[in-house]
């Protein structure tokens, strides 16, 4: 089982919340799955990640770098799908875990 790594905002003299990323970036990954599963052929999105991200869960050493490489598309196949919980999950970890 991979270590799980938390990693931790800083942002003036304030205590943030821990985001545990690579559970989060799972999470992600889980879902982009499942939109690609629910495609018809119809969501060019999902054959454009399909391509990249092929069966990949989040496990992997560079799951973080693709996920960082191909933000934009993910979270315009979330804004398409209307996941908020999971758009905002993608933000927090764009900006805490990327």
């Amino acid at each position: 089982m991979p270590s799980v790594v938390t990693y931790r905002s800083v942002a003036g003299d304030q205590p943030l919340p821990y985001i545990e990323c690579d559970r989060s970036i799972r999470t992600l990954y889980s879902r982009i799955q499942y939109y690609i599963g629910q495609d018809g052929g119809n969501c060019h999105l999902c054959g454009y990640l399909r391509d990249k991200i092929g069966n990949r869960n989040g496990f992997e050493p560079d799951a973080r770098l693709i996920l960082h490489a191909q933000i934009n598309v993910i979270h315009e196949l979330f804004e398409r799908n209307g996941d908020r919980e999971i758009v905002t999950l993608l933000q927090q970890v764009e900006d805490d875990c990327c």
